[in-house]
């Protein structure tokens, strides 16, 4: 009696952890989508260039910067805290060349204590990408010019604080626009070193650069999906630029916005369900919309025809964690994903 009244505990034990769990896995699965709602969405507008965010509806529109000198291209770090962005408002020219130079920034999430991380006079910087640790910051950085050409560019990474910079590509050709693997890994970008603009994947060291788009047409602005399966990026091999998404195996690239206008700066919401843009379909001066990942049901949410809307950088979503005992605790940051990413 005693052995059969065991077996029964046991097994009621393990019927609760396991009713418990999923649960659990239901509920976390759940929020997760609602909390979708609470993300943020951060992009450049007006004449002047300024940082705003946004929800991904389009409401709740705040400014984050107030300079007359340009700000432009904002990179959420992981956790949500901190924005990371190019500004011309040292508004200095590289010498003899009469280029003015950008330069990375980073802020708090709410527009506060903006740092000027490179502080290069020599040099002209812009597009930035966070490791998924938030430790380091990838970021295109150019030192040579022609005239008002640029002849030259390279990816460099550095610390989050702006220590320890080290050039990634060293290339005597244009690297640009990186972009971090969720796995951290890889960095995605594009060059032009083949002869024409294409999309690249190279370990986070920069060794082993691969060529993963190899079409005769112009590619950039790489953008992984949140699993890590999937590249984001935009081409013209249709005539046009255009946001295609393909596999991160360099396997099927498919046309997901085919429209006649300009699509361009793709950046996928935290679940992967879909994709933030710009485009000037609606308006010549360009919009911010968000459209399903396969391209379907595409939604202008700025509608802001007297000024420029572009860049967008989708933020992280809460997600919640569970303690020892039980309870759901809310958290903020990207939530890991494994996989081998097809791409070596």
């Amino acid at each position: 009696m005693k052995l059969a009244w065991l077996k029964r505990k046991i097994h009621a034990g393990y019927l609760y952890k396991g009713l418990f769990a999923l649960a659990v896995n239901l509920l976390l699965t759940s929020i997760s989508l609602a909390q979708l709602d609470d993300t943020r969405i951060a992009f450049t507008s007006g004449w002047t260039a300024e940082i705003f965010v946004m929800n991904p509806n389009g409401e709740h529109i705040h400014q984050l910067t107030d300079e007359p000198k340009f700000d432009d291209e904002p990179a959420w770090s992981p956790d949500g805290k901190r924005i990371t962005f190019m500004s011309y408002r040292d508004l200095k020219r590289i010498p003899e060349r009469g280029v003015i130079r950008g330069e990375i920034y980073v802020m708090n999430a709410d527009g506060t204590n903006p740092i000027n991380l490179t502080r290069s006079v020599e040099k002209a910087e812009r597009v930035s990408t966070w490791s998924p640790d938030g430790k380091q910051i990838a970021f295109t950085s150019a030192e040579l010019f022609n005239g008002h050409t640029l002849v030259n560019s390279d990816i460099f990474v550095m610390e989050a604080d702006g220590g320890d910079l080290i050039n990634l590509t060293n290339h005597d050709a244009l690297d640009q626009t990186p972009d971090w693997s969720p796995n951290g890994n890889w960095i995605a970008f594009s060059s032009n070193r083949d002869g024409n603009w294409e999309i690249y994947v190279m370990n986070a060291d920069g060794t082993n650069p691969i060529n993963i788009t190899q079409n005769p047409a112009r590619e950039g602005r790489p953008d992984w999906a949140p699993d890590g399966n999937q590249i984001a990026f935009t081409s013209d091999r249709d005539g046009n630029l255009e946001i295609y998404v393909m596999n991160a195996d360099r396997t099927n690239p498919i046309n997901i916005t085919q429209n006649p206008a300009e699509d361009n700066r793709s950046s996928w919401s935290p679940d992967g369900t879909r994709i933030a843009f710009d485009s000037n379909r609606d308006d010549p001066f360009g919009e911010i919309y968000v459209m399903k990942a396969d391209g379907t049901n595409p939604i202008n949410i700025t509608q802001n025809p007297d000024d420029w809307d572009l860049s967008p950088s989708w933020g992280p979503a809460p997600i919640l964690s569970v303690s020892a005992k039980g309870k759901l605790a809310t958290l903020w940051g990207n939530v890991k994903h494994t996989n081998t990413y097809g791409v070596r």
